[in-house]
């Protein structure tokens, strides 16, 4: 007899990591690669890899100001476990991002890229002096209402 278990569960926390040299900003880091033989040319490799870097920073910054929802399923048959699935989702939409820092360099042959991604919660770090902060967003439309 085949017993199906099925778990759902929202993970709805906010997780803020903050820079300790930019007081107000939240980030995160992204890393991404490419084989240069995937690529026509190195200069097209190093803007694969660093493509791929900024999305993954975009994701781990949706999941800190979002959160995540998290799947997962497990297969039991006669009391021993026959398969596990376990899958993760974001869906935010992400406005006024900054890139923060940024490295791009070959390693064993293919291309790493680093970068760090933030979003302004206030104007205090010099990043966000003259970008619009989340605080500000939130005051203009508090006082529209």
């Amino acid at each position: 007899m085949k017993v199906k278990f099925l778990l759902l569960l929202l993970a709805g926390f906010i997780g803020v990591a903050q820079a300790q040299d930019l007081p107000g900003v939240v980030t995160a880091q992204g890393f991404g690669t490419v084989d240069p033989a995937m690529a026509k040319t190195n200069a097209q490799a190093r803007m694969l890899a660093k493509r791929a870097a900024q999305l993954d920073a975009q994701r781990q910054l949706s999941e800190q100001v979002k959160g995540i929802e998290l799947r997962a399923g497990s297969t039991v048959e006669e009391y021993e476990v026959k398969s596990d699935i376990i899958a993760t989702r974001v869906k935010t939409w992400l406005q006024g991002t900054v890139v923060v820092d940024e490295k791009v360099y070959e390693q064993e042959g293919t291309w790493i890229a680093e970068v760090v991604l933030g979003i302004c919660l206030t104007n205090e770090a010099d990043i966000c002096k003259e970008r619009e902060s989340l605080e500000a967003i939130s005051n203009a439309a508090n006082s529209q209402y």
